[in-house]
C-alpha cells in the first residue's frame, strides 16, 4: 500500500504562528505535529510514502526526514500552488506503485488501530476512518448506513437523525480510485459525494485518541495534554535555577531567565524569557526576548505581534 501524508496546506486558521512555523512541523514535546499521522504510514508498512510540500516547505521537509529516519525514504511532491485535498493525491501519482493509497492529515495528532480501515479492500472504493463523534457541535458529522456504507454529511451543529460520526483525516483509496482522481485542484467533497451516490463510500469505524490542532489555542491545548501534570524541557534549552514551571513545555534553543513564574505555556523556536516574567496559557514563540517582570495571559506572542488566546 501507498502511503500520502498531506502536509501542503496553508495553516490559515493557525494564524499567525503559521507565518512563523509551518503547522505541521510545529513541536510537540520535541516531535513536530505531522509525526504521528506518518508513523501510522509507516507503521501499516506503506511503502513509498510521498509528502505533498506547499508552505515553509524546508521546515515540513525536515520534520518528515527527522521522523523517517535515514534508512526509510520519504517522496516529496512539491505544490508550487496550493492543488487541494485530493489534488495533492492526483499530483503524486507518478510517485506512486501499483496499488491503494492510505491517505493521512498531516495536522492532526492521534494514536488509532486502524485495522478496520485496513480490511477494506474495494479497488473501486473510498474507506474512511471514523470514531464516534466525541463534540458534534464543534465539528462536521459523518452518517453510516447499516451496512457500512456513508449515509450522509452533517455540518456542526446540526440536527443529528442518527448516530454521528468523527473523519478522523484517514482514508484509503482504492487503486481504480487513485487512477481516476480528477486533475489538480480538486477538493474530497465531490469525490465523495459522486462515491456515495454509487455506494462507494464507506466508513470504518477505528478505536483510540485523537485530537485537532488547527488553532493556536487548540495548539497549545494540544501540548498541554500531552504533558498531564509535568513540564519538558528540551535538552538543548535553557532554564535558570530558580525558575519555576508548572506544565510548561519548553524547545530547543528557548531560554528561561531566572526568577521566572509559568504555568501551562508553550516556549518555542528559540524564545527567551525576561528574568522575573510571570505567564499563564501562553505560546511565546520564535526569536522573541521577553522583557524582565513581563505579566502575560492566554496570549501568542510572536516577533512584533501579541495576539489573544482567549475564546471570542
Amino acid at each position: 500500500m501507498n502511503g500520502m501524508l498531506l502536509a501542503a496546506g496553508h495553516g490559515t486558521r493557525m494564524e499567525p504562528l503559521s507565518s512563523l512555523l509551518a503547522k505541521p512541523a510545529l513541536d510537540v514535546l520535541g516531535r513536530p505535529l505531522l509525526a504521528s499521522a506518518l508513523e501510522h504510514l509507516l507503521g501499516v508498512g506503506c511503502k513509498p510514502v510521498v509528502a505533498n510540500l506547499h508552505r515553509h516547505p524546508k521546515q515540513v521537509a525536515a520534520a518528515v526526514r527527522a521522523v523517517a529516519g535515514a534508512a526509510t525514504r520519504v517522496r516529496f511532491s512539491w505544490e508550487p500552488n496550493l492543488q487541494g485535498g485530493v489534488g495533492g493525491v492526483a499530483a503524486a501519482r507518478r510517485l506512486f506503485a501499483a496499488g491503494p493509497v492510505l491517505v493521512a492529515n498531516a495536522d492532526i495528532w492521534s494514536s488509532l488501530d486502524l485495522a478496520a480501515l485496513l480490511a477494506e479492500d474495494d479497488d473501486d472504493g473510498v474507506a474512511l476512518a471514523l470514531l464516534p463523534h466525541p463534540d458534534p457541535r464543534r465539528w462536521s458529522s459523518v452518517l453510516l448506513a447499516e451496512d457500512g456504507r456513508v449515509a450522509g454529511f452533517l455540518p456542526a451543529g446540526a440536527d443529528l437523525p442518527g448516530t454521528p460520526y468523527l473523519f478522523t483525516g484517514f482514508q484509503r483509496l482504492g487503486a481504480g480510485v487513485v487512477a481516476a482522481l480528477p486533475q489538480p485542484p480538486a477538493e474530497w467533497r465531490p469525490v465523495w459525494l459522486e462515491l456515495r451516490s454509487r455506494g462507494k463510500l464507506r466508513g470504518a469505524v477505528v478505536s483510540g485518541r485523537w485530537r485537532e490542532s488547527g488553532t493556536p489555542a487548540a495548539y497549545r491545548d494540544l501540548v498541554l495534554a500531552e504533558l498531564g501534570t509535568r513540564s519538558w524541557v528540551h535538552p538543548l534549552a535553557t532554564v535558570a535555577a530558580g525558575a519555576a514551571l508548572e506544565r510548561c513545555a519548553v524547545g530547543a534553543g528557548c531560554l528561561v531567565e531566572p526568577g521566572v513564574t509559568a504555568s501551562e505555556s508553550v516556549i518555542t523556536a528559540g524564545a527567551a524569557v525576561g528574568q522575573g516574567s510571570r505567564l499563564a496559557r501562553c505560546i511565546i514563540a520564535g526569536a522573541v526576548h521577553l522583557d524582565r517582570g513581563e505579566a502575560l495571559s492566554d496570549l501568542l506572542v510572536l516577533p512584533g505581534c501579541r495576539v489573544s488566546l482567549s475564546a471570542p
